[in-house]
């Protein structure tokens, strides 16, 4: 097939991620915010769907420590699904935001019977949100979604000490400015509200389902930028930089690692240096064996925070 011949070249892959950038740009300019990303229940089942909400959703509340969500709450990039934000809301959250910069391709009615299925597995919980239609979100009392330009993470927290929680999974790894969008969340954090971000640093499959893991890391600085920023693709804003920007801007956090690699998933996510030794080791000799290639930027990482493919942020202010 064409796209394997084009997909296990590394030059013809980036020229065309190039054009299909540009595409989305023009896109962009004509209005059309529409996406294939972010479809995250497509093609699942209903067992599967229902039980990606529930992780996630309980993800959140093991990793922060909280045992009931309350007050406001934005969830950023909650992509074709608004499960999670329901399951904020039964649990004693005010209201939630639902924060997208695109707007994910959906199935109406695949969704209506995934909140249906919701609602008969936690009859109790949301018996508190009243009557509401699962055909209709514009009826689900407390959610309202937002999208657009205006609903880019770096631009929508323009409002301070607004929320309790803000939230994200596998998002920031695709926004314009991850510092930025830091920045601005932690002043729309009321006192004592938290972040909580699951961020994926891995290629999304845009070299790796035929070149190895780390191949995206080899395109240059100056062409990267062109071939993802439109189209929502991985950002390459790496651990070092979440390091950075939280230690400015919110010091009570913690940096979990969800993923190393060359070595896989680390469940529970922990931090760095609780990690196995082999594993550490094991990752980081992958991270030697690649980067010679590494575009200018990213070899003057530690092999150490290359070797980290994914986090799970905790942060209160």
């Amino acid at each position: 097939m064409i796209r394997d011949f084009v997909k296990k070249r590394f030059w013809l892959t980036c020229a065309y991620y190039l054009a299909d950038n540009g595409r989305a740009k023009w896109r962009g300019y004509a209005g059309n915010i529409e996406t294939d990303s972010g479809t995250a229940h497509v093609g699942r089942s209903m067992d599967s769907s229902l039980a990606y909400i529930e992780d996630v959703f309980n993800d959140y509340k093991r990793y922060s420590g909280v045992s009931q969500f309350t007050g406001r709450v934005a969830e950023v990039g909650p992509g074709d699904n608004c499960g999670v934000g329901l399951m904020c809301l039964a649990d004693g959250c005010t209201s939630v935001d639902l924060v997208d910069r695109f707007y994910s391709k959906r199935d109406a009615e695949q969704h209506a019977a995934i909140y249906r299925a919701l609602v008969e597995r936690y009859p109790e919980r949301f018996a508190k949100l009243g009557d509401f239609d699962v055909n209709d979100e514009a009826t689900f009392k407390g959610l309202e979604r937002f999208y657009g330009e205006s609903a880019a993470a770096e631009r929508f927290f323009a409002e301070p000490d607004r929320y309790s929680f803000i939230v994200s999974r596998a998002v920031l790894e695709h926004v314009y400015d991850p510092r930025l969008a830091i920045e601005k969340m932690v002043a729309a954090l009321k006192r004592g509200g938290m972040l909580l971000h699951k961020v994926d640093f891995r290629d999304h499959s845009m070299f790796s389902d035929y070149l190895h893991e780390l191949k995206f890391f080899e395109v240059p600085d100056v062409l990267y930028p062109r071939m993802t920023r439109d189209s929502g693709r991985p950002n390459r804003v790496l651990i070092n930089t979440y390091r950075q920007v939280l230690a400015e801007v919110i010091p009570d956090h913690q940096l979990l690692v969800t993923r190393l690699a060359g070595v896989g998933d680390i469940e529970p996510h922990l931090p760095y240096d609780e990690i196995d030794s082999d594993r550490r080791r094991d990752a980081v000799d992958y991270v030697k064996s690649v980067r010679s290639k590494f575009s200018k930027s990213l070899r003057a990482i530690s092999d150490e925070d290359l070797s980290v493919a994914g986090i799970f942020l905790v942060a209160r202010k």
